[in-house]
């Protein structure tokens, strides 16, 4: 990438100290059959430089890890999607990544994805275990869902939810703390395998004697998040709402506008 093709950047202008930022994985070594996430607050940023912590620690920096790491970072100012790619180059203790902008700046008008309110068969996997941890479970979940099917001591109970493409919002008993990361087993279908996505809790609020918590998808297939999207649009059309026609969401596809050949 050439400098004439990529004009500096300054992040000031863009991406505020506290803001809400979002990384998605678009490494050239990624599983590209996986939606991967993080998401953290800035915390610095000069020129093409912009610091983000993330709220728990994560495999990033684990020595087996490869060495070369690119994310497309989006967040949002004044009702619009900003976006750029970043490499990572260190990571600082307390999970400070410093990341080095390599693209122009994309801007795009952020669209809702499907969500919808409904009782499934839902298994909730959580505990106080890092993203190191929770990513090896996934991975090797979802790999033994692939040729022999859901686990059989795995027992999904019936939980009204809220379910979009990009997250879950549940209910717990108020005593009940939730972790950072929950593993999550979605059956949107009684005779297909369940869905499996790793999520972060984003908020958490108590409506009586529950506490609803919202978790983001951070780690989760494409089949699967094209499987949530075909079902909210199959629950629609049986409410006789109307289903809109898919819209491409930058938050939640790995590439940018101008260089396809990240996909």
């Amino acid at each position: 990438m050439s400098d004439a093709h990529h004009p500096r950047v300054d992040t000031n202008k863009y991406f505020s100290h506290k803001q809400k930022a979002y990384l998605i994985n678009v490494s050239k070594n990624r599983d590209h059959e996986r939606y991967e996430s993080l998401s953290g607050t800035i915390v610095g940023r000069s020129g093409n430089s912009i610091a983000l912590q993330i709220p728990y620690s994560t495999e990033y920096a684990s020595p087996g890890k490869p060495q070369k790491h690119t994310f497309k970072l989006t967040t949002e100012t004044m009702g619009n999607g900003i976006q750029v790619i970043a490499d990572l180059v260190r990571i600082e203790s307390g999970n400070i990544f410093h990341l080095n902008v390599c693209s122009n700046i994309e801007m795009y008008q952020r669209h809702r994805v499907p969500r919808i309110d409904t009782t499934i068969k839902l298994f909730q996997i959580q505990n106080k275990s890092s993203l190191a941890v929770y990513s090896s479970e996934f991975s090797s979940f979802t790999e033994q869902m692939k040729s022999r099917g859901a686990p059989p001591n795995l027992t999904l109970q019936e939980a009204t939810i809220n379910l979009g493409v990009g997250g879950i919002r549940v209910a717990t008993e108020t005593k009940v703390i939730p972790s950072q990361l929950s593993l999550f087993f979605i059956g949107i279908n009684d005779n297909d395998t369940p869905v499996c996505a790793l999520g972060e809790l984003v908020w958490e609020y108590f409506e009586k004697d529950m506490r609803m918590c919202g978790y983001r998808f951070i780690q989760i297939s494409k089949v699967d998040q094209e499987r949530i999207r075909g079902f909210i649009h199959s629950l629609w059309k049986k409410q006789k709402r109307a289903v809109p026609q898919t819209r491409v969401n930058w938050e939640l596809v790995d590439r940018m506008m101008y260089d396809q050949a990240l996909e």
